[in-house]
């Protein structure tokens, strides 16, 4: 079935109205305006006590970076089923935003005079949507943590090598500690 959706006829669009919302039969897009030429990954430390009782951490005493996973991760069954999909569509989407936000700070903050809307603040990106579910779901994987710290990476594919670089850096946040998150979630505590 996953197949015969891919096809161009009416007749084998029809059996999409048996899955209005996608979750059973993926859509792939194999000729796009603009080909996607790299990917994002996801990165994370955390910090599992203070360095003082100022509630400080220092970047010696954090755990190494460990990737998000659910990018890369794919199984064949998931040509059939594919319930991981929106949560690498939302990781995807939400690392595209904070790049575009962090471009439009930086260009608003070298000239007043550029693409971005005047009087951008310079908080724009930790304030943002995206920004805030990524710290929540680093957060909800770092079950003991008392901070947390994520980084975006595009790794490009350019004739069979791979090529990474990071691309933007996330504030340390402190994390509330996990017997005071409402359903095992992480939460990110007020500062």
């Amino acid at each position: 079935m996953t197949v015969v959706v891919q096809l161009p006829f009416k007749r084998c669009k029809r059996i999409r109205r048996y899955d209005p919302v996608g979750h059973l039969l993926p859509g792939w897009n194999f000729f796009a305006p603009k080909p996607l030429r790299a990917d994002f990954a996801v990165w994370y430390r955390f910090w599992e006590f203070y360095d003082n009782d100022h509630g400080e951490v220092l970047k010696a005493g954090s755990s190494p970076w460990l990737e998000v996973a659910g990018i890369e991760e794919r199984r064949i069954t998931e040509a059939i089923v594919n319930p991981g999909r929106y949560t690498r569509k939302t990781i995807f989407t939400c690392c595209n935003q904070i790049i575009m936000i962090n471009r439009a700070v930086l260009l608003h903050g070298k000239n007043g005079k550029s693409d971005a809307p005047a009087g951008f603040p310079p908080d724009a990106i930790i304030m943002s949507l995206p920004y805030l579910l990524l710290v929540t779901k680093v957060s909800s994987l770092c079950k003991h943590a008392v901070a947390v710290q994520f980084r975006i990476d595009v790794i490009q594919h350019e004739r069979e090598t791979l090529h990474a670089y990071t691309v933007f850096r996330s504030a340390v946040h402190r994390v509330l500690p996990d017997a005071s998150r409402v359903g095992g979630g992480g939460h990110v505590a007020a500062s």
